[in-house]
């Protein structure tokens, strides 16, 4: 499958998609405004030829500000990821979508597919909404969750930058960075997590939520003492409780997303070696 549709192709992801997919139709804020969702689908529907899949990489992904920016989180989403579906199915074509672990509330720790979503904060609910809009609308779905997500950053002025870039910042300034050690995540490469959608596609998986990291998982202090380890840099990781940094939103204190569906991907250790090595094959 070439023939695709990528929504947000400047992002880290977006922009890891285009890669794998050269000839794909490729929309970033500045050729299609999705919130204008009647403007979009004549868009789309002008095409031609259709495509053959949708590649939805747009979200709000500001955790904290999603508290106070509420309809911009929904807009996103929520609303989209359904109006998305909503097209595609009229298309008869799958839609692609990435959603998070934080619809997981952290209790029990690790989440295979098929574990009941119980989000504790906006941002997550408003993830949430979107995963059951699409299941309710188009059953050509591909729901990708994942988390924590870094790689080269995106084109787009508004693609944030990773953990790992500002790490790299922090400990260049100082011999000491502070990093909880009380949140645990997967962690996700973007060149393998658009390896794992590329996947989906082209062997027309059958349709359901996925679960899209690298292998394995550990705190932000554990990923900051990688980062300093690979580089060789003299920098000491001081492991904090999450309460050192106030922030608005609630975060799940371990959420491990369970591949059970898929081959497993490399560890997260190796993918970030990759990264940071510039060596694809590290």
């Amino acid at each position: 499958m070439n023939n695709v549709l990528i929504l947000g192709a400047k992002g880290t992801l977006g922009g890891q998609l285009r890669k794998l997919y050269p000839q794909a139709v490729a929309w970033d804020r500045e050729d299609a405004d999705v919130t204008n969702f009647a403007a979009l689908e004549e868009k789309i529907r002008a095409l031609d030829p259709l495509p053959e899949a949708i590649l939805n990489c747009v979200a709000f992904n500001d955790v904290d500000g999603a508290e106070e920016k509420k309809n911009a989180a929904v807009a996103l989403n929520t609303v989209l990821p359904w109006n998305l579906a909503g097209l595609t199915n009229a298309l008869e074509i799958p839609l692609v979508h990435y959603s998070s672990n934080y619809v997981f509330d952290g209790v029990a720790g690790e989440y295979d597919e098929t574990a009941v979503p119980k989000p504790i904060s906006f941002y997550g609910r408003s993830k949430q909404r979107g995963e059951a809009g699409i299941v309710s609308t188009n059953p050509r779905h591909y729901i990708i969750r994942t988390a924590v997500i870094f790689g080269p950053k995106g084109e787009s002025e508004l693609s944030k930058k990773s953990f790992v870039d500002l790490m790299i910042e922090l400990g260049a300034k100082s011999g000491t960075v502070k990093a909880v050690n009380d949140e645990i995540n997967s962690i996700t490469y973007a060149p393998d997590l658009a390896a794992g959608t590329q996947l989906l596609l082209d062997e027309a998986r059958p349709f359901g939520i996925y679960h899209v990291t690298n292998a394995g998982g550990t705190s932000w202090c554990g990923f900051a003492d990688e980062i300093f380890r690979i580089l060789g840099r003299d920098v000491t990781v001081e492991p904090v409780p999450s309460t050192t940094f106030p922030r608005k939103a609630r975060r799940p204190a371990k959420a491990i997303l369970r591949n059970t569906k898929l081959p497993s991907f490399r560890p997260w250790q190796e993918a970030l070696r990759a990264f940071l090595t510039a060596d694809p094959e590290a």
